[in-house]
């Protein structure tokens, strides 16, 4: 055996013949200490964020080295943004798994999710909520206490509403739905341009169009006026 081939052979064993894609990158994880000052949240990724209403502010992020490795958190203008690193599918041969953020806040107006991860509200009270859903993942607000609450979905994911709302304005131009079962509005404008369902309940007048194929379900006393263009259905218990 000659001399050389020995040399590669013992290269190979100290280093375990690794694939360069299993090595750790020399980034750090991302440091939430000094987060704070946000009233709204963005999530791109495939992470899942839980949210706690009415503490302090704090962010936490538990997953695997490679999770957190390619994790980026911040604050813009108010926002706190969670995402990934610059260059970051060159990590682990692309290889994105997701991480699991724990965010504590003391007021909540806005959450918007374009990624395949989920976002869970324990509650959220004040004169607004903005919601906005363009990817696959789904969001839920537990309990919401709000004076107008927007919620919009343009993915496949689904927002899922349980509260009161002096008015809502609930919209699907995608395949989700707008899950308002537990949600009482006092009055509401319902707008569906694709697949996806709305329903809620109110007993005050609700304005509903629908140009898709999905239906709208509204409990209670409602006055509903419909304008339906689509395939869809609205369904008012009054």
């Amino acid at each position: 055996m000659s001399r050389a081939l020995l040399v590669a052979m013992s290269l190979c064993a100290v280093t375990a013949c690794s694939d360069p894609s299993d090595a750790v990158p020399s980034a750090s994880p991302v440091n939430t200490s000094g987060l704070r000052d946000f009233t709204r949240i963005q999530s791109t990724g495939p992470d899942n964020v839980i949210v706690s209403v009415g503490k302090d502010f704090a962010v936490k992020a538990d997953g695997s080295d490679r999770a957190l490795k390619v994790l980026e958190i911040k604050v813009v203008n108010g926002e706190l943004r969670i995402g990934r690193r610059e260059g970051w599918a060159n990590m682990f041969g692309g290889m994105d798994e997701g991480a699991t953020i724990h965010v504590a806040m003391p007021a909540i107006n806005g959450v918007g999710l374009t990624g395949s991860g989920d976002v869970d509200v324990d509650r959220a009270q004040g004169s607004g909520l903005d919601l906005s859903l363009t990817g696959s993942g789904n969001l839920k607000i537990g309990a919401a206490k709000v004076g107008a609450l927007t919620a919009d979905v343009t993915g496949s994911g689904n927002i899922a509403l349980t509260g009161t709302a002096d008015s809502a304005k609930l919209s699907s131009t995608g395949s989700g739905d707008v899950d308002g079962k537990g949600l009482k509005a006092g009055r509401a404008s319902v707008s569906v341009l694709g697949s996806g369902n709305v329903g809620l309940a109110s007993d005050g007048p609700v304005d509903i169009s629908i140009m898709g194929s999905g239906d709208v379900d509204v409990k209670g006393r409602a006055q509903c006026k419909v304008s339906a263009m689509g395939s869809g259905e609205a369904h008012c218990a009054a």
